[in-house]
């Protein structure tokens, strides 16, 4: 009997041991999930603010310092970036500075899908920093939504990237919240990545009901799916309409942050992250390429890298 009792505790108790190594391989699958629920990562999208990607060549010229200043300026706020594209002559450099400057996390986006260079240079890029930052990988954003790719499009750019990636990387795609309609987007990737825009899809909303609003759709969003998700672009702008102001750009952020970075479910121990900011900087080739002058006032900075009270609140975030 006493050893039947002996058998039984030693079972029961190797199964604990398991499950708990179980829980901790899954939480260090991805140094990325890791540094996403440290205490203290705070993320930004970023494009470069003296940069204009309609051509290629402006890349080419954009000039080291410039991209340097720009991080400078970001990193008492923010020690993780999520870029939009790879340019061989403008994603490097980015990369090196970030490591020089401290930031922590970077996930690196593709942005046209089908082109085999750029999916082929994130790759051996995300390679050549996986042991010295958090990294991922953005597979497109809003290509689906826009009609600038198609679902097979996708599943190309995955299969290529996953044949050369010799690290342990997690990848996502982003599209607005309308795009997650295609169902297969749910569980696509490693986490999903959505545009939640109360500005475009809730444009009656005032900041604070924006906010909570952003917040609430991203967390029905995650209980659709069994991966965690991170909210990746939402945000007020402060300007190009009356009604946005860099007040009430403040007042969004400040509502939005006070509910907290990140939210696990212990059912299953996924999580939704809050700590992205969008963007940066205001851009001003945005609203010439799109004719909507809200698009080029985003940003926590201004194009000549001057702060507007947001900034504040994300550099002072615990």
């Amino acid at each position: 009997m006493t050893s039947r009792i002996s058998q039984n505790y030693f079972l029961v108790f190797n199964m604990f041991v398991l499950c708990c190594l179980l829980n901790s391989a899954q939480a260090e699958e991805f140094k990325l999930f890791e540094y996403i629920q440290s205490s203290g990562s705070k993320m930004v999208c970023y494009s470069a603010s003296g940069l204009d990607p309609r051509s290629p060549a402006n890349a080419l010229n954009l000039k080291t310092s410039s991209l340097e200043a720009d991080l400078k300026l970001l990193r008492p706020a923010f020690d993780g970036l999520i870029l939009y594209g790879y340019d061989s002559s403008s994603t490097p450099r980015i990369l090196y500075l970030a490591k020089q400057l401290g930031y922590k996390a970077v996930i690196l986006g593709i942005w046209n899908i089908k082109e085999t260079a750029e999916i082929d240079g994130v790759a051996k890029l995300a390679d050549q920093y996986a042991e010295r930052m958090a990294i991922g990988i953005m597979v497109g954003n809003e290509g689906l939504t826009f009609g600038r790719y198609e679902p097979e499009d996708l599943h190309f750019a995955v299969d290529r990237l996953k044949s050369q990636l010799k690290s342990n990387i997690p990848l996502s795609t982003s599209e607005p919240l309308v795009g997650y309609q295609h169902e297969f987007l749910l569980q696509f990737g490693d986490f999903l990545a959505p545009n939640i825009h109360p500005v475009f899809d809730r444009p009656d909303f005032e900041a604070k009901e924006a906010a909570h609003w952003a917040r609430n759709e991203a967390m029905k969003l995650a209980k659709k799916s069994t991966l965690p998700l991170l909210l990746k672009e939402t945000g007020f702008p402060h300007g190009g309409k009356p009604q946005f102001t860099s007040d009430t750009q403040a007042a969004f952020w400040k509502s939005y942050l006070a509910e907290g970075k990140i939210i696990t479910d212990p059912t299953d121990n996924n999580w939704v992250y809050y700590g992205v900011a969008f963007e940066a900087y205001d851009l001003t080739w945005k609203a010439a390429a799109s004719g909507m002058p809200i698009e080029s006032e985003w940003g926590m900075l201004s194009p000549m890298r001057k702060p507007y009270p947001v900034f504040e609140i994300w550099r002072d975030l615990k």
